[in-house]
């Protein structure tokens, strides 16, 4: 019985029948333990899909970063941090080098640079500037005396 005639019917107390079950109109929704595996496609037999490599579904194949480029991002955000940035600053500029390090440019910022010290470039003579200068902090650029800070050697 549906529930358009058990209205009609205008039944005022519950009713001691037991309800049938309705029936799809249409092949719907089939859960997961009734579809057999081949359902799923080619995923399920997938050799990968069953890896311990927490890498897996990590960049190339998606954006989400693997764990060398999150070691990396949050080494930087400290260094960044320690180096005066705020804290928020800091995370938002690591996590736009990811995407530097992704697109492969070969343009490095004085903030990385072991070479930084305060705001002054200590190596601007093998820079070509010829004199202690004040670096330019957050501009990407080749720099021949760049020397990635110890943090970054070692998280990579």
């Amino acid at each position: 019985m549906n529930w358009l005639a058990r209205l009609k019917e205008k039944t005022t107390g519950p009713s001691t029948a037991p309800a049938e079950p309705t029936k799809a109109t249409s092949a719907g929704f089939v859960s997961a333990w009734e579809a057999p595996a081949a359902d799923f496609g080619p995923v399920v037999n997938d050799p990968e899909f069953h890896s311990e490599d927490p890498d897996r579904w990590c960049w190339p194949k998606t954006e989400a970063m693997n764990g060398r480029e999150i070691d990396l991002m949050i080494a930087r955000s400290n260094l960044f941090s320690d180096r005066g940035m705020r804290t928020d600053d800091a995370e938002r500029l690591a996590d736009v080098l990811v995407n530097r390090d992704r697109e492969m440019d070969d343009r490095r910022l004085c903030m990385e640079c072991a070479h930084l010290s305060g705001r002054r470039c200590s190596a601007s003579a093998i820079a070509g500037a010829g004199q202690n200068v004040v670096a330019l902090v957050l501009l990407p650029q080749r720099c021949p005396a760049f020397k990635p800070a110890e943090v970054l050697w070692m998280s990579s």
